[in-house]
């Protein structure tokens, strides 16, 4: 559209230079005539361009704006995942260390940790329902 709008440009100083020149180049007045009409087309033809450049661009912007609000949508479930994935593991990975931990002794403390990143992935889940994301 640019080398349009520029061709369009080109051809009218062009066609305002024969208009200038007519005597020179001995234009009947019937041609300069024609020459009027096409200087007029031109800018029509100038200022349809111009239409259609800014519909265009409205068009690019319309649409990189949609691609931007998917990603946005996407990054958020993607960060939500990640956080669902995160608080299971931080409960986990806490009861793992070499240190002296509560239910260290106990014969259950596997089970008492895996039910607790239950009830801590069930807690982010219904969080996830209240915010209703």
């Amino acid at each position: 559209m640019v080398y349009y709008q520029s061709s369009i440009n080109s051809n009218q100083a062009l066609i305002d230079k024969l208009k200038l020149n007519a005597a020179k180049f001995g234009f009947t007045t019937e041609e300069i005539e024609l020459l009027d009409y096409i200087s007029i087309e031109n800018t029509q033809c100038g200022k349809l361009a111009e239409i259609n450049s800014s519909i265009f661009a409205g068009l690019m912007d319309a649409r990189a704006s949609i691609v931007n609000n998917n990603i946005n949508i996407l990054m958020k479930m993607l960060n939500m995942i990640t956080i669902g994935i995160m608080v299971p593991t931080f409960v986990v990975s806490a009861f793992s260390m070499n240190v002296h931990i509560p239910l260290a002794e106990s014969p259950h403390a596997f089970w008492i940790v895996m039910a607790l990143a239950l009830l801590s992935v069930i807690g982010f889940l219904t969080y996830l329902m209240w915010k209703k994301w």
